[in-house]
């Protein structure tokens, strides 16, 4: 009953002993398919194999390879037929055991595919792979805009990936632009002593530790010193078991750091100034106040005015170099710092 039934489907059906290679069940269909008749694939067990394109070998070994592992294989792949013709077939193939005779056998279900649809299958692919490539350079594009330093290296202390801003940096720095797979250690600075400080900055991420720390650099040619926050991060694999390498982010922070030590000397300048109006100065004006209270307002001719007025005199002075030196501290103390 059950060959019955697949003899009269429209796909064609195999299966096959993979021991002996003994064709134990084909149906008519195939001829349909190949051109070939059940009895001439029966009378020539290499048949099968030698009607698949060598261009599309590739996917049937992929089949091979996935149907021992008792999953369906669904290659789509060129076949030539029995008149030189070339179809394009779908081929469902699977590994099973019969448990009443203990053979293994491979079961095949193949039908023809309108060309079309094999390339909907490729398109469908080929879009997949245009939307990675596509996403891949804009996010490269982003990375190499900015000028934040990105960088990774792996175990060994090789190059895995950096931006153009890091490119830059380590060009300005030792005057080598690096490459991917260069040795990330050595172009880590000018000298073995910033070196090894890298060193140890990477074994540290490599150990696990995902830290922050501050680096300062000096520029070979203008000896201007640039600040950089930099943050080292594990790279894991996806069993989030094993370390493979090292993730690297700096920006620089040298417009930041400056601007807190202005701020913060300018907070100092204002204490002082502070600490000035409320002391150096208050002391000559309270001195002028008490001699404003006591001078003789009915009568100036009073002799002790005269006095009173040349100790008004000094205090004036006192009060204007108080003034003097609180303009110092505001503006020539400033330009300094500048």
């Amino acid at each position: 009953m059950l060959n019955d039934i697949l003899a009269a489907i429209s796909d064609c059906v195999w299966a096959i002993d993979n021991q002996t290679s003994e064709l134990l069940f084909i149906n008519p269909a195939v001829e349909n398919i190949f051109g070939y008749t059940a009895d001439e694939f029966r009378q020539n067990p290499q048949l099968r194999e030698l009607l698949i394109d060598p261009l599309e070998q590739i996917n049937t070994e992929s089949a091979k390879r996935t149907s021992e592992n008792s999953d369906w294989a669904r290659p789509v792949y060129r076949t030539i037929t029995k008149s030189g013709d070339f179809k394009w077939i779908s081929y469902q193939k699977r590994m099973v055991n019969d448990e009443a005779s203990g053979r293994s056998i491979s079961l095949s279900v193949i039908r023809e595919v309108d060309f079309t649809e094999k390339m909907n299958t490729t398109q469908t692919g080929k879009n997949a792979a245009d939307e990675i490539a596509w996403t891949k350079n804009n996010l490269e594009a982003l990375i190499n805009a900015t000028e934040d330093l990105t960088w990774s290296i792996d175990r060994h202390g090789r190059y895995v990936y950096m931006n153009s801003a890091y490119r830059r940096q380590i060009s300005n720095n030792i005057g080598i632009v690096p490459n991917e797979g260069d040795d990330a250690y050595s172009h880590s600075g000018s000298t073995e002593k910033v070196r090894n400080e890298w060193r140890s900055y990477y074994n540290r991420a490599l150990s696990g530790e995902r830290f922050v720390t501050r680096h300062d650099s000096r520029h070979p040619k203008t000896k201007q010193i640039r600040h950089f926050e930099v943050s080292f991060n594990p790279i894991y694999r996806d069993s989030k078991e094993e370390i493979i390498g090292v993730g690297c982010f700096a920006r620089d922070v040298t417009t930041i750091l400056n601007t807190e030590e202005a701020l913060i000397k300018q907070n100092e300048r204002l204490r002082n100034i502070a600490s000035l109006s409320s002391h150096e100065l208050r002391r000559p004006v309270a001195s002028m106040l008490g001699l404003i209270n006591i001078i003789d307002r009915e009568n100036f001719n009073n002799p002790d005015n005269a006095q009173i007025i040349e100790h008004m005199f000094t205090v004036t002075s006192e009060i204007d170099e108080v003034i003097r030196l609180i303009v110092n501290k505001t503006f020539i103390d400033h330009k300094t710092y500048l």
